[in-house]
């Protein structure tokens, strides 16, 4: 449930806040706004205009709505209000990547929502995400204005894309997020015995190599006859994403075994015995990478062990892609590129010190028969 607040309902009684609301005080003026949205509710809570918008957003409809009544016609904010309705926007996207370009499309709407969408100038995009200082939110706000302008033109809203060859600012590749080592893993596994929870997700991350949005949806009913059988990962869930079947190793199916607690429905749960979100989970797992002393990495990083662990085995890239479920052959490549680099490295520094200790060897001997002056 949301925080009390003073002004909400009769004045002088302390009501809470509906739920998912919270509540932002500007200038000695209270604000409303759904949690996890830059979409700001109606007049005060409990009130019948609130309260409708309310029951609008916690039954999953589109967030504009709430204003489709007084948006300008043939405006950025009217053709905005098309898009969220869109088999594009509601079918064609997994509700993660809604979340995020939703909130890049609200921001743009808030500087140019009552622009007209025929005369807006593509000065005037450039300009926008220009302004933008880090390199990453430059991409993410020019791939949500992307897909939105590409959609007006599909539909004959705009003749002209006005986001297509805008310059960003250029990336540095920093590999994302970093992976464990072994000896993250052995510093875990002495922090968290077989039977705790926090041990049956490091298993199932090693053992299946998935997201974190996928290893909290795992559970009992995905597994048949000792494998996790015709699994869609959730993030191409909705572009065509491949399905993965992936035994479970001797090690998983004994840690499983071994822990008291476990879900119906998925493997991992909360202590009150409810599947985690992948939030959720993602902040209580960072707890117990901080009880293990292995603070440094993520819960992602170990999909990426996983992956290298298969690639020091010299598995192909195709062989690796049907554990990892990806797509684009070139991300799985990276691993194996890598890892054949170590191994060349150290092949060419082997041949280096072999090639020393023969050269020595043999200015060794001539000194010797020299001194003996043979």
């Amino acid at each position: 449930m949301g925080t009390t607040d003073e002004k909400a309902g009769v004045r002088g009684v302390r009501r809470k806040l509906p739920e998912n609301v919270k509540g932002y005080v500007s200038k000695g003026r209270t604000y409303y706004y759904f949690r996890g949205t830059s979409v700001r509710l109606p007049g005060l809570p409990w009130s019948p205009e609130f309260m409708e918008v309310h029951a609008r957003m916690m039954a999953g409809k589109p967030a504009v709505d709430i204003g489709a009544r007084r948006t300008v016609a043939g405006s950025v904010s009217a053709a905005l209000v098309v898009y969220y309705r869109s088999a594009d926007w509601v079918d064609g996207l997994a509700d993660s990547t809604r979340k995020w370009r939703r909130n890049c499309l609200e921001k743009f709407r808030s500087d140019f929502g009552d622009l007209s969408l025929r005369t807006m100038p593509k000065r005037y995009v450039q300009a926008y995400v220009s302004a933008i200082a880090k390199p990453g939110s430059q991409q993410n706000m020019a791939q949500a204005l992307g897909s939105f302008f590409r959609y007006c033109v599909d539909t004959m809203l705009l003749v002209e894309n006005p986001c297509e060859g805008i310059k960003r600012a250029r990336m540095i590749r920093s590999g994302g997020f970093k992976p464990w080592t072994e000896d993250d893993v052995e510093k875990f596994c002495r922090a968290h015995s077989v039977g705790s929870m926090a041990r049956l997700a490091l298993a199932l991350y090693l053992n299946f190599g998935v997201r974190k949005s996928d290893v909290v949806r795992i559970g009992p009913r995905d597994i048949t006859n000792g494998e996790l059988t015709d699994f869609q990962p959730q993030k191409t869930s909705r572009s065509g994403g491949l399905k993965i079947t992936v035994p479970l190793t001797e090690e998983t199916a004994a840690i499983i075994a071994a822990t008291p607690l476990i879900g119906t429905r998925t493997f991992l749960v909360t202590s009150f015995g409810k599947p985690f979100t992948a939030a959720g989970f993602g902040n209580w797992f960072r707890k117990r990478c901080r009880e293990a002393d292995v603070s440094d990495v993520s819960s992602h990083g170990l999909r990426k062990l996983c992956l290298i662990r298969l690639a020091e085995l010299e598995l192909s890239t195709d062989t690796i892609m049907a554990i990892s479920g990806h797509k684009n052959r070139a991300e799985v490549d990276t691993y194996v590129a890598a890892v054949n680099r170590k191994k060349m490295a150290r092949k060419a520094i082997g041949a280096v010190e072999s090639a020393r200790k023969k050269n020595n060897t043999m200015s060794n001997v001539i000194v010797e028969l020299g001194n003996s002056g043979k």
